[in-house]
């Protein structure tokens, strides 16, 4: 990763701000990433923002509000208002996605210099004429990434901002049993000492009943299409998250060897999650369909489909 890392460095030295964004329906791990990569751009005694939404804000877990205010350190956020405020040579820095549709924000790609910074399959759909473009499929998360490369310009992170990415790799991992490495454990001692603080990332990590009960209705509902393999069709409009989160769970069942979580992002677009133990590749069923990822974990969206014909495009992918 050493080359990596001082082609970074070298790039930061050119730029005077910075804007760093993650992806629509942001997780722990694009939210993480995005933390730990402005707390090293600080460094350089350069000007970080990182990118939010002001009404994705409201979505997230009340805890992760909390931990933004537990930092140590002020984290500066912009939104689509207020960027234009920023001043300077500009360079914008994309993690843990590298699709424009999927960014919080995809008109800045079209306005400042841009990096991408990934660990998913890439799509034929990816961000074109970039400055720099890594996406390293071996990562488990992109916050194994950013721990390396605060370890490598020698800085230990907030440590509220250590607890985020250790987050944001048990998530990413399914708790470790999916897409790890010794590389990933490696990457969570590097966090534990820097400070993180496992009774906070517990904190992080929880969920409210409504949410719990929400998803074990969908699961309840859920039926083998092919072998060991599950399907869960959600009603009414979803998010990514909540079908992330009940595609793993399917994986938790006895004999279930890959699922498929189905629903509406909003009227007109349909998005899938799917997740393997491994014997079956997932990320090539999601990128026939549009998506990507890697082979224990991928997601597309779709347009303009039902969800009769996506649950029917996916059992003719199977056979």
């Amino acid at each position: 990763m050493e080359t990596l890392f001082l082609k970074l460095n070298q790039i930061i030295k050119e730029y005077d701000s910075f804007i760093i964004m993650g992806h629509k329906d942001p997780d722990l791990d694009s939210l993480g990433s995005s933390l730990g990569l402005c707390e090293i751009i600080e460094s350089f005694g350069k000007k970080a923002y990182v990118f939010l939404n002001d009404k994705h804000l409201e979505n997230y877990n009340s805890n992760i509000n909390q931990a933004f205010d537990k930092m140590e350190k002020d984290v500066v956020c912009v939104n689509e208002r207020s960027y234009k405020k920023v001043s300077g040579k500009t360079l914008l820095i994309v993690t843990d996605v590298h699709i424009q549709d999927r960014l919080e924000y995809p008109k800045l790609v079209d306005i400042y210099d841009t990096i991408v910074l990934d660990h998913h399959i890439k799509s034929k759909n990816y961000i074109k004429n970039t400055k720099f473009l890594y996406i390293d499929t071996n990562l488990s998360s992109m916050s194994e990434l950013i721990t390396f490369y605060a370890e490598y310009v020698n800085i230990d992170l907030d440590n509220v901002i250590a607890t985020i990415l250790l987050a944001g790799i048990e998530i990413d991992t399914n708790g470790f049993n999916l897409k790890t490495t010794s590389n990933t454990y490696e990457a969570a001692s590097t966090l534990m000492e820097m400070g993180a603080d496992s009774i906070l990332k517990q904190e992080l990590l929880k969920e409210s009943k409504e949410e719990y009960m929400k998803r074990a209705s969908f699961i309840r509902n859920s039926f083998i299409v092919k072998d060991n393999i599950a399907m869960c069709i959600v009603t009414g409009i979803t998010n990514s998250k909540e079908l992330a989160e009940i595609a793993e769970e399917l994986l938790t069942f006895e004999e279930i060897e890959a699922s498929f979580a189905i629903g509406k992002l909003d009227e007109e677009t349909i998005g899938v999650s799917a997740r393997s133990l491994g014997d079956l590749d997932v990320s090539n069923i999601m990128k026939q369909m549009g998506g990507g990822g890697h082979n224990s974990n991928a997601a597309t969206q779709i347009k303009d489909k039902t969800l009769k014909e996506v649950k029917q495009e996916i059992i003719d992918l199977l056979n």
